[in-house]
């Protein structure tokens, strides 16, 4: 249910912009803390349903291609997932501040880097660079939480 919500928020930033700023990727950034917080098997199948669910409709409501966004939130959700696995339960509580950080960044380059492919040249590049300042506060936000939350399971 709070992806619904993320992806609303995301959809009616957009709105309200009117296209003058650019929207980071809320809905994904949210599925990608989600995976690397919760150690659930299930929270990371649903996630995979849930980023090819509102990439679909990401798709339908603002770019008119389905597929388009559904990719790149697909494929983010699946290399986050595979990179996490990767490392061992001891090592995800400390000493991964970098390994988080860059995939919270993946969950903001890649679905963009799509438009930036198909529109090309200077329009595909300032929506691109203008969507990565955007999303950067937000991606700092998250490491945050997520540093609050290790800090707190920690020193219970």
């Amino acid at each position: 249910m709070f992806f619904v919500f993320l992806w609303l928020v995301q959809d009616l930033i957009t709105v309200f912009a009117g296209g003058s700023a650019r929207v980071p990727q809320l809905f994904i950034l949210g599925l990608v803390y989600g995976i690397i917080t919760d150690e659930r098997d299930e929270i990371k199948l649903s996630a995979i349903w849930a980023s090819f669910a509102g990439g679909i409709l990401w798709d339908l409501r603002w770019v008119g291609v389905p597929g388009f966004f559904t990719i790149g939130y697909v494929l983010v959700t699946l290399i986050v997932i595979h990179i996490w696995n990767l490392i061992p339960p001891q090592g995800r509580s400390s000493g991964t501040g970098w390994i988080v950080f860059v995939m919270l960044e993946l969950s903001q380059i890649i679905p963009p880097l799509f438009p930036v492919l198909i529109l090309g040249g200077a329009t595909g590049l300032h929506f691109f660079v203008g969507q990565q300042f955007y999303s950067l506060p937000v991606i700092i936000f998250c490491m945050y939480l997520r540093a609050v939350k290790m800090k707190n399971e920690n020193n219970p």
